[in-house]
């Protein structure tokens, strides 16, 4: 093999927004002041805490709350898994869900809602195609579950736990966010004088 050429094309890295962005997002819901800011603040607060999938959000019911946990039942590959919960986000769904019967679903929601709810806060920009012009978002419920994962990464959280979390079955899955993590290493070390 010759020097300088793979056999393989580079995976593409997943995209990720830094933790002010998130902040960002969640400042415009808090003080929105409309009908389901609050509801809207609690989803998204939800999304970047625990880097759930959109599907599981909208299916998690009050019962699935137990203590400073979330119970994921029946995510993807039908597999159960426990997600830990900061006191913050804890307090917030105990709160949200006060008036709330176990079996009732916390955010009456489809998929696609709950992703408009992201849209809403978050930054877009114009793309034409065919001749015609068309928000793009900047930001998915998908790309926040990403930005939980390098930010848990950057934090120092041990990458089996993230992997545990996140409910990826193969560690190699979660290694992907190890190579976004690495590319920052990059930017730190052009900092240091020599």
């Amino acid at each position: 093999m010759e020097i300088g050429k793979f056999t393989n094309t580079p995976k593409k890295l997943p995209k990720y927004v830094i933790k002010e962005e998130i902040s960002v997002m969640l400042d415009k819901a808090k003080n929105e002041g409309k009908k389901h800011s609050y509801r809207n603040f609690i989803i998204l607060m939800t999304l970047s805490r625990t880097g759930m999938r959109a599907s599981e959000i909208v299916n998690m019911r009050k019962k699935d709350i137990i203590q400073n946990t979330i119970i994921v039942r029946q995510g993807k590959g039908k597999k159960d898994r426990v997600i830990p919960l900061d006191k913050e986000l804890s307090h917030l769904l105990g709160l949200y869900t006060d008036n709330l019967k176990p079996r009732d679903k916390i955010f009456t929601m489809s998929v696609r809602q709950l992703r408009n709810v992201v849209y809403k806060y978050s930054a877009f920009h114009f793309e034409k195609r065919k001749g015609k012009q068309f928000k793009v978002y900047d930001v998915h419920p998908h790309t926040i579950r990403h930005s939980f994962a390098v930010h848990c990464l950057k934090s120092g959280m041990n990458i089996r736990s993230v992997q545990k979390i996140l409910g990826h079955s193969s560690l190699n899955t979660t290694q992907v966010y190890l190579d976004v993590v690495g590319a920052d290493i990059q930017e730190d070390f052009d900092k240091v004088v020599w």
